[in-house]
């Protein structure tokens, strides 16, 4: 029988998560407040420590008094409970696979729960979002987009939802990204009841990760709060379609783009029918139209290269099963609340974290490894290692290659020549 997700947790560990179930379970304080606290004190065990100091930290003096009442025990008793039947693991904010870009958000979870492959959480992540009863094109261009992605080892992250969230896991999973479910329930509690086997695959192959207690099925107000999620993983957000103004789809794109992120959507031309209300609001917004992952991914570069290089350094080489760290390091920075519009939101980007020395370099995908096999002989553009690759495997495409090449440039095993074809770094 599996561990529970607190039978995994040392003894300083416990503590931490039971802290941090006070400053969830303690009322008035909300999720930004818990964060700034975070941010102030470095753990949660800290900042319980130091309760006579949160009226600095904006702290109403009715949740101070509830905290001290001890009446948050009531609410966090059944969580603690339930966690030692959980087969999964407890992220706390001391720990350092807490995903780098969520924790800057101004509205930070305190802690999270996952399954699966907690690697995917090092890696870079663009979330692929679109509405439920979505059109072919839509759920075509959301498949297509995420394979690609996935592909050239980039994560995808959506929410489980059918439409284009289920196209978009599905052409992820079985690739060198794969892709991460974000629930709007407890982590064992997959919704919708229609998605159960996609779920378990993804347990298997990706990862699944929430913020809510387990057991807890979604409301309505729960997606919103996981949304918030999704974009702040991801180094992006691509709406495949959005087809009202008031959807969920666009309010993931407008958390998005507080939080700095870019937003996308596709090129109009790739709808042959009436191009929906909702995407084309994002557009007029400002949103990056793209034709597919090249696109997108010329426009994050420079965060690509950023993640890449803390991928490099060892954190997303090994597969964490079993024990989470004795003694985690505090990785605390800063996070200002942003209020922009889509246009903004491209302009501000993750700052790249240091890279540890003497990193060791990500394995390649094998796509990746395909072209360097190639380029082993002698430089090629683009075109002559398309066509080579066709003749390994008849399904390889430009965007294909063109991805490929992107993540190998990133990583600098590859470059440019001054006539555009290509070389293996020396």
């Amino acid at each position: 029988m599996s561990a529970g997700a607190l039978e995994r947790l040392d003894e300083n560990a416990r503590r931490e998560y039971w802290a941090a179930l006070a400053l969830r379970c303690t009322r008035g304080l909300g999720a930004s407040l818990a964060a700034r606290l975070l941010r102030r004190f470095g753990s949660a065990y800290d900042a319980v420590c130091r309760k006579e100091l949160w009226s600095e930290e904006g702290v109403p003096a009715s949740a101070l008094a509830f905290f001290q009442k001890q009446e948050w025990r009531e609410a966090a008793r059944p969580e603690w409970e339930a966690a030692h039947r959980l087969d999964a693991h407890v992220i706390l904010w001391t720990d350092p696979r807490y995903p780098a870009l969520l924790r800057e958000i101004a509205d930070a979870p305190v802690l999270l729960y996952a399954a699966g492959d907690l690697s995917l959480l090092a890696g870079p992540c663009v979330a692929v979002v679109g509405s439920r009863n979505c059109s072919r094109a839509a759920l075509d261009f959301a498949g297509r987009v995420s394979a690609e992605l996935a592909s050239a080892g980039v994560t995808v992250v959506s929410g489980l939802a059918m439409g284009v969230d289920t196209a978009a896991h599905r052409e992820a999973l079985g690739r060198t990204g794969s892709t991460v479910a974000v629930l709007a329930g407890g982590i064992d509690v997959p919704y919708p009841a229609a998605n159960i086997g996609l779920y378990r695959r993804i347990l298997q192959e990706g990862l699944v990760l929430s913020e809510f207690p387990p057991g807890t099925k979604p409301r309505r107000y729960s997606f919103p709060v996981r949304n918030r999620v999704m974009s702040g993983l991801s180094l992006a957000v691509l709406v495949a379609e959005a087809t009202e103004t008031n959807s969920g789809s666009l309010l993931t794109a407008h958390l998005a783009a507080e939080q700095g992120r870019e937003v996308c959507v596709p090129s109009p031309e790739l709808f042959s029918g009436r191009y929906p209300e909702g995407s084309k609001s994002l557009l007029l917004e400002g949103a990056s139209p793209v034709a597919g992952a090249e696109d997108l991914m010329a426009g994050i570069l420079p965060q690509l290269k950023a993640a890449l290089k803390q991928r490099e350094s060892g954190n997303a080489e090994r597969r964490i099963q079993t024990e989470q760290a004795p003694k985690p390091a505090v990785l605390s920075r800063t996070a200002k609340p942003r209020t922009a519009a889509v246009r903004r939101g491209a302009a501000k980007r993750a700052k790249p974290q240091e890279q540890i020395s003497s990193p060791v370099k990500a394995p390649c995908s094998p796509d990746e490894q395909t072209l360097l096999e190639l380029l082993a002989s002698s430089a090629s553009g683009p075109e002559d290692l398309l066509c080579a690759a066709q003749e390994r495997d008849p399904s390889w495409t430009p965007a294909r290659v063109t991805a490929a090449l992107m993540m190998l440039e990133v990583a600098r095993r590859i470059r440019r020549t001054a006539d555009s074809r290509y070389e293996v770094c020396p």
